[in-house]
């Protein structure tokens, strides 16, 4: 997929979804030969974040993307990391995608595992799908309400414009949230 644009892994990776939509009790496993295409996909997608937001308002950024160890996750994402930020305890912005393969949901979030304390849009208040679904089998994966400023990208994407602004726009939230976090513990220490 050499020479492949946001839009060309947007929807590869929403394809592969369609063809391989998440079912309760019946995960890929990551060894499996006919998840390469997504991987691909998903390796492509990450390179290319790491290239475009390399520097974002003069800070170093890092690009992350779902793994897995044994099975493929059901929410497949990519996430742009602001120094100090990891997926699992932080502020930053990630590509969602839809367990069905209809798009993904964007925006800036704070880490499921560990609350920011961050004011998120309840995107999912009662059971059943929504247009864009991006909640996981576990507690730990149920994404939908984690953030900021969720923004809904359907399949197929010809266009990346608009998602590109948005991710742009989410970091620069995510950037000015993790000031805000880092002056208010700075004056909480004081106060001590």
């Amino acid at each position: 997929m050499k020479n492949s644009t946001i839009s060309d892994y947007f929807n590869t990776i929403c394809e592969f979804r369609q063809a391989h939509p998440v079912v309760k009790c019946q995960p890929l496993r990551t060894n499996d030969p006919g998840i390469m295409t997504v991987r691909e996909a998903l390796n492509g997608l990450k390179e290319i974040l790491e290239n475009k937001y390399e520097k974002f308002k003069g800070m170093a950024l890092s690009a992350e993307i779902s793994r897995g160890i044994t099975n493929l996750p059901h929410v497949l994402y990519a996430c742009i990391l602001p120094p100090g930020q990891l997926v699992p305890n932080g502020i930053y912005t990630v590509i969602c995608f839809d367990l069905l393969g209809r798009g993904a949901l964007v925006g800036c979030v704070e880490s499921k595992v560990t609350s920011k304390g961050l004011v998120t849009v309840q995107r999912k208040k009662k059971p059943g799908l929504l247009p864009i679904d991006v909640d996981g089998a576990s507690e730990r994966t149920k994404y939908n309400n984690v953030f900021v400023n969720p923004k809904e990208f359907y399949y197929p994407l010809e266009n990346s414009e608009m998602l590109e602004r948005h991710i742009a726009e989410s970091l620069g939230l995510a950037l000015s949230l993790l000031t805000l976090s880092i002056s208010t513990k700075a004056l909480t220490e004081v106060k001590k």
